[in-house]
């Protein structure tokens, strides 16, 4: 199967060589057409893989773009988390400041360091309830993130 170009052909062969032109014609349509097969069969399979690659490439970006969110979201979480634990950490401390304090006071203090008491008491559940959400909504996140 050799390449052959029109231009070997002549337009207006003798009679006699009719024959002989005709089978190289032939022969060369053969080959271009088997050559043909074979590059449209190479181009199909490089679509193929092509279509493949490019439909890996939108799953890697997807995957991608959910691991972008699902870090945004941790990064958000611990934020808040960092803040409760801030905040439980100044009640504790207020909380231990208060009892000292009340140890040394009598009388009308002591209702006045028992109502401070209270209130830090309820900030602090405020603040638990705060981080028993964040802890929920990491359970919701799951072990994707």
């Amino acid at each position: 199967m050799t390449n052959s170009s029109a231009s070997r052909f002549p337009a207006n062969p003798p009679d006699d060589d009719l024959r002989a032109n005709y089978d190289a014609m032939r022969s060369a349509l053969i080959s271009v057409n088997i050559s043909r097969g074979l590059y449209r069969s190479q181009s199909e399979k490089r679509g193929v893989v092509i279509a493949e690659l490019q439909r890996e490439l939108q799953e890697l970006e997807a995957d991608l773009g959910n691991e972008a969110r699902a870090k945004t979201r941790l990064h958000a979480m611990n934020s808040r988390l960092v803040e409760v634990i801030r905040e439980l950490e100044a009640t504790g401390d207020a909380i231990a400041e208060a009892v000292e304090e009340s140890e040394q006071q009598s009388g009308f203090w002591l209702v006045r360091m028992f109502q401070r008491l209270v209130q830090l008491s309820q900030q602090w559940r405020s603040v638990k309830a705060k981080a028993v959400e964040i802890a929920s909504e990491a359970n919701q996140l799951g072990p994707e993130a």
